[in-house]
């Protein structure tokens, strides 16, 4: 009798252990997951949704995590991979609707120049250039992700990282060149190389 209470025990502890590490380890990136997961999808009702399934499947998969190894490098790999099943699930099933809102909400119209440089200049900048660069840009610059922890997150070569990184940096610079001019900045050097 006592041998049969045992294995249910042992059961119980075994997976308070692994919901205790899980919290601990996995549940403080949740934020960044998120964050990151809305940059990149641009909508957070979707991103909500990935941010969700992250978890799910981090919490199905957990018992394959390595203690003492990055949990939040494992976490965004799983974001990328969730991120491309549900574009791939989305672009299947397009949901456009030609109506006037989703017009209005679509066409293209020169923006006004800000009077400030704001975070919000520089996430539509981001915004503006392709996923692939964004991508690599957000785990880089933004998540400070190493070239190698980037390439393992993303599945790509690491020399493809640095590549999209100089060029994603290149296409976010010139986004973000008509902002500055506005404020000045940049006029004043290209000035003086003329001289």
């Amino acid at each position: 009798m006592a041998d049969d209470l045992q294995q249910p025990v042992a059961a119980w502890a075994a997976e308070n252990s692994a919901m205790e590490r899980f919290e601990t380890e996995a549940m403080p990136h949740l934020n960044d997951i998120f964050r990151t997961a809305t940059r990149i999808l641009g909508d957070r009702a979707r991103a909500e949704d990935v941010a969700q399934e992250v978890y799910l499947q981090a919490w199905k998969s957990f018992e394959r995590f390595e203690p003492g190894t990055n949990c939040r490098a494992w976490l965004f790999k799983i974001l990328f991979h969730c991120v491309n099943h549900h574009r791939r699930k989305w672009f299947r099933f397009p949901l456009l609707k030609e109506t006037e809102e989703f017009l209005e909400a679509n066409l293209t119209q020169p923006e006004p120049i800000p009077e400030h440089l704001t975070d919000a200049s520089i996430l539509a900048a981001l915004d503006r250039i392709p996923a692939d660069f964004r991508a690599v840009i957000l785990m880089v610059d933004v998540e400070e992700f190493a070239y190698k922890e980037a390439a393992e997150i993303l599945s790509i070569p690491i020399g493809t990282v640095m590549s999209r990184l100089s060029r994603g940096r290149k296409l976010l610079r010139e986004q973000l060149s008509d902002v500055a001019k506005a404020y000045g900045i940049g006029t004043i050097a290209g000035e003086g190389q003329g001289a």
